[in-house]
This record gives C-alpha cells, sequence and structure tokens, in this order.
C-alpha cells in the first residue's frame, strides 16, 4: 500500500511539473481522479497501519481476542430494538442458547471404538451412539442411545472400526434440530499410478482446467478443457462448480494409470497487491480461488489412489507455446499443461532449433541453466507478441491432436521423442 501511495503522488508531481512547464496535454478531471484515487489509498493505509499496531500490542500483552458465540450477537446487546429484542433478558437467552448450541467429544484410538465419550455402533446397516453424559446431569441412565442415519461416508467409519482408529464427534444445533459430524483419519488408499507410463499435466487457469495426456515419452497422447470459472459466484456455488470439473478430471484420470501433475503457485502475493490492478483484473484474481481448486484435486487423487505431483511452474507457458502449442495443434494452455508434465518426467526443455522464435546460444553461455534462454524468451517484446499471435490463431486451427496422432502414427510408424534434435514428426507437420 506504501508503494501504491508513492507511485501516485509521483504521478501527481509530474503532472503538476509538466503543467508548470507550459504542457496542457494532461486534463484537469484526469489530475482530481488521482488526487481521489490518493486519499482513498491514504485512509486504507492508516486504517492498515492502525490495526497492525493494536496486533503487535497485543501480541506483547498476550492477550487473546475470542468471542463464542459470535461477535455479531454480542454486539446486539447494545442495540437491542435495531436487532428484534424487546429486553436486555430476551438477547440474553439467545446468547446462552448460541453459545452452548455445541460440543466436541475427542476421539482415542486406545479407547472403545475410538472414542471413550461417545461409542458408534452398527446394527443391521443402521448406526447408532452411545453417548455418555456428564455426571450433573447422570439420573438413572448413565448413557443415552441416539440412532442416526449417515448419508455418506458409512465405508469409511467400517474402516476406522476395522483398523482401530480415532473417532471425533461434533454435536451441533441449529433450526434443523440436533445434527453429528463424525471426523476420522483417512485412509489413503495405495497409489496405482507410475511415472513409466506417462503423466497427465493439469495447468489451472481462471476459466477451465487445462489437460493433457503424455505417454512413457512424453509425447501428447490426448488432451481437453474443462469449464471452471467462479468469477462473481457466491461461496456455494464456487464449491459446486469446482467439486463438478475435478470430479471431470478424475473421471479422465481413473483408468490412465498415471500420475497428475499441477504447479506449485502462490496467488497469495499477487492478491496482496490488488490495489495496483485495473477494478475487472482485481476482481477476477480475489475470485480464483487457486488454491482451493488445488486442495479438492489433491484428495480427490487421495481418494482414487492417484498419485498428485507438484513441480515448479517456472516458464511453463513460454515452452508451451514456443515448442509444443502449433506442432500439436494444441491450444496454449493445454501446451502448457504438456510441458508440466513433461516436466515431472524429467524431460529436456531446451528450445527446438527449428522454430523461428528460438535461436541458437553462443558457446560462452552453454552452461548456463536453460531457464536461462526461456527468460531471454519471455522478456522479448517480439517474441511476446508472436506468442499472443499464435495462441489466438491456434483455436482455428483445422488439425486437431487426434488427427495429428494418426498422422504420426502412418507416417513415421513409431513413437517419437519430442525433445530430440531430429524429430520425423516435425517434419510431417511442417
Amino acid at each position: 500500500m506504501e508503494k501504491t501511495v508513492a507511485r501516485i503522488e509521483k504521478r501527481i508531481n509530474n503532472i503538476r511539473d509538466a503543467r508548470r512547464n507550459g504542457h496542457q496535454g494532461v486534463t484537469e478531471k484526469k489530475c482530481a481522479t488521482l488526487k481521489f484515487s490518493l486519499h482513498q489509498k491514504k485512509r486504507r493505509l492508516h486504517a492498515l497501519t492502525l490495526k497492525q499496531q493494536r496486533h503487535i500490542e497485543e501480541q506483547k500483552s498476550g492477550k487473546v481476542r475470542l468471542c463464542f458465540g459470535s461477535s455479531k450477537l454480542f454486539n446486539a446487546q447494545f442495540h437491542l430494538s435495531k436487532n428484534g429484542y424487546d429486553s436486555h433478558k430476551q438477547w440474553k437467552s439467545d446468547w446462552q442458547v448460541s453459545r452452548n448450541n455445541q460440543f466436541y467429544v475427542l476421539g482415542s484410538k486406545d479407547e472403545t471404538a475410538g472414542c471413550q465419550g461417545c461409542v458408534i455402533r452398527e446394527n443391521d446397516e443402521c448406526f447408532s451412539l452411545r453417548l455418555r453424559l456428564p455426571d450433573s446431569l447422570v439420573s438413572d441412565n448413565k448413557y443415552i442411545v441416539i440412532p442416526i442415519a449417515l448419508v455418506y461416508g458409512a465405508e469409511h467409519i467400517r474402516e476406522a472400526l476395522t483398523n482401530k482408529q480415532a473417532i471425533s464427534y461434533r454435536f451441533l444445533k441449529d433450526n434443523k434440530g440436533w445434527r453429528v459430524f463424525i471426523s476420522t483419519e483417512v485412509i489413503q488408499k495405495e497409489n496405482v499410478t507410475s511415472t513409466q507410463a506417462g503423466a497427465i499435466g493439469v495447468d489451472i487457469n481462471e476459466h477451465h482446467l487445462a489437460v493433457t495426456e503424455t505417454d512413457r515419452c512424453g509425447n501428447p497422447v490426448s488432451s481437453l478443457s474443462i469449464p471452471l470459472s467462479t468469477y462473481g459466484k457466491s461461496a456455494s456455488q464456487s464449491k459446486a462448480i469446482i467439486g463438478d470439473a475435478v470430479k471431470a478430471l478424475m473421471a479422465f484420470a481413473e483408468d490412465k494409470g498415471k500420475p497428475v501433475v499441477v504447479e506449485q503457485l502462490d496467488f497469495r502475493k499477487k492478491k496482496s497487491s490488488l490495489e495496483n490492478e485495473n477494478a475487472k483484473r482485481a476482481r477476477q484474481l480475489s475470485s480464483f480461488a487457486y488454491n482451493q481448486v488445488l486442495s479438492v484435486i489433491k484428495a480427490r487423487c487421495v481418494d482414487y489412489g492417484i498419485e498428485c505431483l507438484e513441480v515448479n511452474p517456472a516458464y511453463t507457458s513460454v515452452i508451451g507455446k514456443c515448442k509444443f502449442m502449433t506442432r500439436y495443434g494444441l491450444s496454449s494452455h493445454q501446451a502448457a499443461a504438456l510441458a508440466v508434465a513433461r516436466r515431472a518426467l524429467k524431460f529436456s526443455e531446451r528450445p527446438n532449433r527449428r522454430d523461428l522464435l528460438a535461436s541458437f546460444l553462443p558457446a560462452r553461455n552453454r552452461n548456463e541453466h536453460v531457464w536461462s534462454f526461456w527468460r531471454k524468451v519471455a522478456r522479448d517484446k517480439a517474441v511476446s507478441e508472436s506468442l499472443s499471435l499464435l495462441s489466438k490463431t491456434q483455436s482455428s486451427r483445422s488439425l486437431t491432436l487426434p488427427i495429428v496422432m494418426s498422422l504420426r502414427n502412418d507416417m513415421t510408424g513409431r513413437a517419437c521423442h519430442v525433445s530430440q534434435k531430429h524429430c520425423s514428426f516435425g517434419e510431417v507437420l511442417a
């Protein structure tokens, strides 16, 4: 925020200097807009500074701020009529109900059925809980039996009981009555995938998942795009959309016997700098739930026994556009997914010498890491414009991936490593 304020102040000073020198290119309206933006940024910076100081003081003093029962309901006592209360006694009744609407029973693997205070039993495909009551509530019976219906997860509970795992319970009372949430450690299935069969690269984008499958030699076998757009959606809608997209990904990868490869991206720094972005871009980034998508992919891979690998995302988009997009008739994102999969398989990322966008490295630079070359390519404006033009025109290509693969099989008769210097597949496409 301080950098943003300094940048706007510098722009305003430059405008003032230009107007003093007689330049009339800058309008008064633009200067007023910058002043208004500067005022709002300074207000936010002041509020954040005070908040930071308060947190530092609380950390030094050891003070912990915790309001069990929600701070919203606690503050409602100061405005009773506005919040629909006739008296403080009525508010206090709701406050006590809110504070006492749930309790937790901690499990232990050394106890019967994984918990001492609450024991789950199965009778004729129905489950029941034997909950131990506190001594203050004990009259005749020390336990209370509660029949429950498990809509899903019954097989996990049976496995936990068989393996003598700890099972914990959270009882929650809401408008519909009492609910019980049962939690136990997930039993991870044995991985049934291997990189010797190939890999499935996934490029997570703001609007879709780009997926590309490779064989053991790093050549693309198939690819698809799965719609995934959370822009303008609520939290519940975003979860549903992400769940459906990951479900489609798992359906694609279930019987392949190949691991799923994703990038190790971190959008926290990018989202923390939203002040420097325009309004539309800021809304897109704030609604892009990358970490949520990644966590769901990892969780579903555990459920299906599919290994999930993470790789460094450095220059995968540039590598995909330069080396694979035109050659295999892929979109720019599917080509990036191919680069991600090949990186997990430890294949070479050297540039294709016959590409117009690549050039031979000087002899003095032969010992540099290959990423140093791709860094120069990414920073070259002319190359960036060429890659952008290729990305826009690639969607209209008539040569799709299945046709390309059939051409390769018919013309060459064998699979070709795409990183080799002499690739017959590249000659067919030329």
